[in-house]
């Protein structure tokens, strides 16, 4: 492939990001409010799920193909990604207000879906660098446990009167009709997930293209490249002042990543523990812990918060790349 058809393709891909992102929001906003759902429940749902389709088609079609060496620290590098940088981006857009139920359900259910990876380190495996299929069961149940949590909620919002409902300010009145608004959410998915695939691969070909080596090319581009769908659909969604669905979508897709991606991927075939991977579990934990702290004491993640969290993110990946690559 020519240097010149790889950037074509990237703009055009870049341009079905965007795109997509705003045909999905506008979706996916206008379904919660046709079946009176909150717009944090979609995020933490519907977005989040169809926002993380590149790292579960990834990560299970390897562990489908027998594939020992699935890579736990993408799984990890993606959560950073989302909670550091995507958060942070978001915030600067616009600061970002946290529903009630993100700081009393959602983001301690996130810290234990990490925290919960620590002791599979050392446990309940022969050895310290597999996390087994036993341990795959329970992260699949905890997501089990979390749904249910979210299945309850949403019918508890349904059954309230409308008088409620707008004394709560949860739901607004739908724009458009139910068809329209599932066909664009479809639409702005495939634009996403396409656009994604673009862009990951046209700037893969481009790195390549000006001798950039293969390590580092996955080690950004292509981790990156599966994290653009929460990216752009949550900075898409700060700018339409949809902070429920912002987010939601950061949150609901690092669960999704841990509790049914590692999870289902160990379930299939036991994953491999890069020896250094604890240290990023670590610092996945410190990152998320921040934010609900923040969250708790604050209602809101603001510009100074995204400031620190994308300070954050860029220390992380000077770390790693000092870390990793060892003749730098």
């Amino acid at each position: 492939m020519t240097l010149w058809l790889s950037v074509l393709l990237l703009i055009v891909g870049f341009l079905l990001l965007v795109k997509g992102a705003d045909l999905f929001v506008d979706g996916a906003s206008n379904i919660a409010r046709v079946f009176r759902v909150s717009s944090l429940i979609i995020g933490l749902t519907v977005v989040a799920f169809g926002t993380s389709l590149p790292e579960a088609a990834v990560s299970i079609s390897s562990a489908l193909a027998g594939v020992d060496d699935v890579s736990f620290g993408n799984i990890i590098g993606s959560n950073i990604f989302n909670t550091a940088l995507i958060l942070g981006v978001s915030a600067l857009v616009i600061p970002q207000v946290v529903h009630l139920d993100l700081v009393k359900r959602d983001l301690p259910i996130n810290v234990l879906a990490v925290l919960v990876l620590i002791p599979f380190f050392y446990m309940f495996s022969q050895t310290t660098n597999i996390l087994n299929r036993f341990e795959g069961v329970v992260l699949l149940f905890m997501l089990a446990g979390f749904m249910y949590l979210l299945l309850k909620d949403a019918k508890n919002m349904r059954n309230l009167d409308p008088h409620q409902l707008a004394e709560a300010k949860e739901i607004k009145a739908p724009d458009m009709s139910i068809k329209k608004a599932i066909v664009l959410t479809l639409i702005g998915m495939a634009g996403i997930v396409g656009g994604g695939i673009l862009v990951t691969n046209a700037a893969r070909d481009i790195a390549i293209e000006l001798g950039m080596s293969e390590w580092l090319v996955g080690l950004t581009i292509v981790s990156v490249g599966t994290s653009l769908p929460e990216l752009v659909t949550s900075v898409v969604a700060a700018f339409k002042k949809e902070s429920d669905i912002a987010i939601g979508n950061i949150v609901g897709s690092n669960i999704f990543n841990i509790l049914f991606i590692l999870g289902m991927t160990a379930v299939i075939n036991p994953v491999s523990l890069n020896a250094s991977a604890i240290i990023d579990v670590i610092i996945l934990l410190g990152i998320t812990s921040f934010v609900l702290v923040v969250a708790y004491f604050k209602k809101n993640v603001g510009r100074l918060n995204g400031f620190i969290l994308l300070m954050g993110y860029i220390a992380y990946l000077v770390y790693i790349i000092m870390r990793d690559t060892p003749n730098l």
